[in-house]
């Protein structure tokens, strides 16, 4: 047996080892002294502790280490607690521990992908694509863009001005600042890969400046003045009047009973007391303030503005829910999608283009009470039929698009938004499309000659006159258009506007040439014949001859303003017929189906006159829109930049999972190695007088046709 003395001993040396395991082993997590002392280590320390900044499976944090495009993407959809999304990266396969991350980031459209459907989730992030993630999450947030504006020394390094604009934006906010120079200057550094504790510091400025912010009070933005006329409508709306003042006991709760909306007796003052329970119970199909119903649980929105003097006008879209910037204008009684609203405002999208109206310039419909609306058929010989319904005259009108794609099945009937993507009537995806004459480029030419365009144009006043006797009588030779064939091909030698492309607008807004307006004023196109003028003949849109108007059309509105990539109104969004929300249509005219209706006109002429110009292109192209995209006179980044498409809002499929995100469309003429490596596409100029130009890979989306 030991002796007291000896235990006595061996107690103080495992007393001393103790203590010594105690000074050696910290009691916070492991390898937390890894933070101790660091410049960023407060904010470190907060992402940690919040979960948004994870460690490594060893117990570090390595705050120094490189954060990937995977990695921050995990770290804000954390940060904003994004709701689950799917996604298919060709390598961000969903075994993969940030997949979901990755996928919530990407729908809520804070980061995108490359061309090839890859997101490069192991790359490091610059420190220039934080920035622009950052903008991305500060319009997520609602939070208005503002500039504080900081001279660097390397603004050269910057990909685009857009992207010196998002880091002025976070320069604001607080979430990213400059690095000081020896001389006191100071530089952003765009091209630096962003450390992991860089990362941490940008998101709890952010949080912080998120839980700080107040709405600025922003002027009233000034209307642009028009230069000149747009054909249809002015382009620009009035000043947004003040939502009328809510009544007290104003809301009402309704239900369905016999097939009728009944509003039950008791109402609420208060909104959200009324919205609570509406969204508490199923029975409620509709909010009701006053008399206007303001929200259906599912249903259909439609324009229904009146002027004062009880004049219809059309619904003007905004952007956002402040109505502040416009998004586009939609004929009245024209569908919307109806995506949900407030007592402030109803969301809605009008072709790909998500945004916001007034409840006094839309009604809305519960799905229960729909009897008709715009749809799709196929017929037994494959023609794809687009039917269109006006909800305030309860009027249907239909026309052919062009052959249906081999996805949509003869007889079916679809719906589609805007005319790209396609759903049945259960509301199931089926599949994307673009057709073909709405989205090919205005500044292709025809394979016809002038003469052959007036033979075809000959031959189908004929055809017009048999199977439509009285409004086509004698249309061989009344007709404004007859002749016009070689004119037209003139105007597409000398301003670069397709020729067929001319004669089509001609058919679809001068009737073949036997409108009213045409008939009487010389003009084919309805140029400057607004909705409210009474006058048969305005003064400028009166013209000598059919031909003057057709010269008026492309020299004084598409050329200067919706096709020009450099116009300073912002009404060029893409030299193609298009939709509301890329191309002529979004500015032109107040129609949504005004591009595929031109589009259709074209397919049959072209039809009728031997189909030499249908699918001559195999190709076309999207541009991805989150930062700016050039187009230059080589396939080479060294090369000229003919123009620059700007950033700009591409539409509720920006999610290229789920289907196409309608930037700005081009023509592929053919597609060429760069010299450094990447396939560059040969597309039509949109800038008129320059030919053709390249754009490269990884900055489009190539649809093949």
């Amino acid at each position: 047996m030991k002796s007291l003395r000896s235990l006595t001993k061996l107690a103080a040396v495992l007393s001393a080892i103790l203590l010594l395991v105690t000074l050696v082993i910290p009691a916070s997590p492991a390898h937390a002294d890894e933070l101790t002392g660091r410049t960023l280590e407060k904010e470190l320390r907060e992402m940690i502790s919040k979960d948004i900044l994870s460690g490594y499976t060893d117990g570090t944090y390595r705050p120094t280490e490189n954060v990937s495009r995977g990695q921050f993407a995990a770290f804000i959809a954390r940060a904003l607690k994004l709701p689950e999304a799917n996604g298919s990266f060709n390598d961000v396969p969903n075994t993969s521990k940030l997949a979901k991350d990755i996928y919530r980031v990407q729908k809520a459209g804070l980061m995108n992908g490359y061309s090839g459907g890859i997101f490069k989730p192991d790359a490091p992030i610059t420190r220039e694509q934080v920035s622009i993630t950052m903008t991305n999450v500060l319009n997520y947030s609602g939070m208005v863009l503002q500039e504080t504006r900081i001279n660097f020394t390397d603004l050269n390094e910057f990909q685009s001005s857009g992207s010196v604009r998002s880091a002025y934006y976070n320069i604001r906010y607080g979430i990213i600042s400059g690095i000081p120079n020896k001389d006191g200057s100071m530089r952003f550094e765009p091209k630096s890969n962003t450390t992991r504790e860089q990362a941490a510091a940008f998101i709890s400025r952010y949080l912080k400046a998120a839980a700080a912010y107040e709405p600025p009070d922003l002027p009233e933005i000034p209307d642009t003045p028009e230069q000149p006329t747009p054909p249809e409508d002015p382009i620009k709306p009035e000043p947004p009047a003040p939502q009328p003042p809510t009544v007290q006991s104003d809301y009402y709760l309704a239900a369905l009973e016999n097939g009728k909306l009944k509003k039950q007796a008791t109402g609420y003052s208060d909104y959200l007391k009324a919205a609570e329970l509406f969204n508490s119970s199923s029975k409620y199909t509709a909010m009701y303030r006053g008399d206007e119903l303001i929200r259906v649980r599912r249903g259909m929105a439609f324009g229904d503005k009146l002027s004062k003097a009880k004049v219809k006008e059309n619904t003007i879209i905004y952007f956002d829910p402040e109505f502040k910037k416009q998004a586009t204008y939609v004929q009245h009684g024209r569908e919307l999608k109806y995506l949900g609203s407030t007592d402030k405002f109803v969301k809605v999208q009008v072709g790909a283009t998500e945004g916001y109206a007034k409840h006094s310039e839309v009604d809305l419909i519960p799905i229960e009470l729909v009897t008709d609306r715009d749809h799709y058929t196929v017929s037994q010989w494959g023609t794809l039929t687009h039917h269109t319904y006006n909800y305030v005259d309860k009027k249907s009108a239909s026309y052919y698009v062009q052959l249906a794609p081999d996805f949509l099945k003869n007889n079916g009937t679809y719906h589609s938004p805007d005319g790209v993507h396609f759903y049945e009537t259960n509301g199931k995806f089926v599949g994307t499309f673009l057709p073909y004459f709405q989205f090919l480029s205005a500044r292709s030419k025809t394979s016809y000659t002038g003469a052959e365009l007036d033979a075809l144009i000959m031959n189908v006043l004929k055809e017009r006159e048999q199977k439509y006797a009285g409004r086509y009588t004698d249309a061989s030779k009344k007709s404004k258009l007859i002749g016009l064939g070689s004119s037209f091909k003139k105007l597409e030698d000398d301003y670069h506007v397709n020729a067929l492309m001319i004669l089509s607008l001609a058919v679809h807004e001068g009737d073949y040439g036997m409108s009213e307006t045409a008939q009487t004023c010389n003009n084919l196109f309805g140029l400057y014949k607004y909705d409210s003028l009474t006058k048969l003949c305005p003064d400028k849109g009166t013209f000598k001859s059919p031909g003057d108007s057709a010269v008026a059309l492309v020299k004084d509105f598409l050329n200067p303003n919706y096709m020009d990539p450099t116009n300073a109104l912002g009404r060029a969004q893409g030299a193609a017929f298009g939709n509301k929300t890329t191309g002529f249509n979004v500015n032109y005219a107040s129609d949504p189906t005004w591009g595929a209706k031109a589009g259709a006109h074209m397919y049959e002429l072209d039809k009728a006159a031997g189909g030499k110009d249908y699918g001559r292109y195999k190709q076309f192209a999207l541009t991805n829109l989150e930062i700016p995209t050039n187009i230059r006179t080589a396939p080479s980044t060294n090369a000229s930049i003919l123009f620059t498409y700007k950033a700009r809002y591409n539409g509720v499929y920006k999610d290229t999972s789920s289907g196409l995100a309608l930037g700005y469309p081009l023509t592929v003429i053919s597609s060429v190695k760069g010299d450094d490596g990447m396939t560059w596409y040969e597309v039509f100029s949109d800038k008129a007088g320059t030919g053709t130009g390249y754009i490269r890979e990884d900055v489009v989306t190539i649809i093949n046709n």
